[in-house]
């Protein structure tokens, strides 16, 4: 086992749970906000695919997201170049609505391009810092473990907005 079939697992791992804890929840589940200040679910779905394709693709490869080269904005009726970060609450609440299966679409179409980077590194890439220029320091490594680290954390967001609503295990 080496370097990418670690990062490869743990890829996986959120996905697949993000993917379980979405599962048969309705429209109004995923739009579900426990406070006005906090986000949905659809939020941080739409959220973890977009920053996952931004740090994969712009980031770490200088090149264009598959948000727009595959025109993905444009099914969603979505702006183009924003992924949620720095979003108000007011933005937040006002995503537009979406179906999980085609956002799901999405995000499988990011891990193929993250997959694909992944297959083409080596150990020396991770020290490789892409945009030495903004973000002196910033290696591949760093962006890998940012991007776990992440997605892990709203993984379990959206779990815990599912348990909130149904129940432990429901």
């Amino acid at each position: 086992m080496d370097f990418k079939d670690i990062i490869r697992l743990g890829f996986d791992e959120f996905l697949t749970e993000l993917k379980e804890a979405v599962d048969g929840l309705t429209p109004e589940e995923r739009r579900f906000q426990p406070d006005p200040g906090s986000h949905h679910i659809d939020f941080a779905v739409w959220h973890m695919a977009r920053v996952e394709d931004d740090w994969i693709m712009r980031f770490a490869q200088h090149g264009e997201t598959v948000w727009q080269r595959d025109k993905w904005h444009e099914q969603f009726d979505m702006p183009e170049r924003e992924s949620g970060f720095g979003y108000s609450a007011e933005q937040v609440h006002d995503l537009a609505e979406f179906d999980m299966d085609r956002m799901l679409a999405y995000y499988d179409a990011v891990r193929v391009e993250t997959n694909r980077f992944l297959d083409s590194i080596t150990e020396e890439t991770l020290a490789e810092t892409p945009h030495a220029e903004r973000r002196p320091g910033y290696t591949i490594a760093n962006m890998f473990s940012h991007v776990m680290v992440e997605e892990a954390q709203h993984t379990g967001q959206v779990a815990y907005l599912r348990g909130m609503q149904r129940g432990l295990g429901k």
